[in-house]
């Protein structure tokens, strides 16, 4: 039986991972959460507690929404070209200096 929704938010794929691995150790997981943890386990390029901080950071700072925040966390863009594809310029007041420092928050977060 389905459960109820109480809550909606974007989260980033490293979070993801961590529910559904705890899920796990509760009881076998639906054949799409399987599918969905392989898929975060794959693509996870940062640990949760810092990709919350950097999507925290994201928004504050640079007054990105959440939603765009978390994909600029998931992608994980290396460069500002990257970087250029995710937020829409004529959408973003960010200056290239900004985009640089995104970019660097990317990279320590990764590493």
């Amino acid at each position: 039986m389905p459960r109820e929704i109480v809550e909606h938010e974007e989260v980033t794929l490293a979070q993801v991972k961590k529910l559904l691995t705890q899920r796990k150790k509760d009881g076998e997981l639906s054949f799409q959460q399987k599918i969905t943890l392989e898929h975060a386990s794959t693509f996870a390029k940062m640990t949760p507690s810092v990709s919350e901080k950097l999507v925290e950071k994201l928004i504050k700072k640079y007054s990105l929404s959440r939603s765009l925040a978390v994909q600029v966390v998931n992608i994980a863009p290396t460069t500002m070209e990257e970087l250029k594809t995710i937020l829409d310029p004529r959408n973003t007041d960010l200056t290239e200096e900004q985009l640089v420092e995104i970019v660097d928050l990317v990279l320590k977060g990764k590493s």
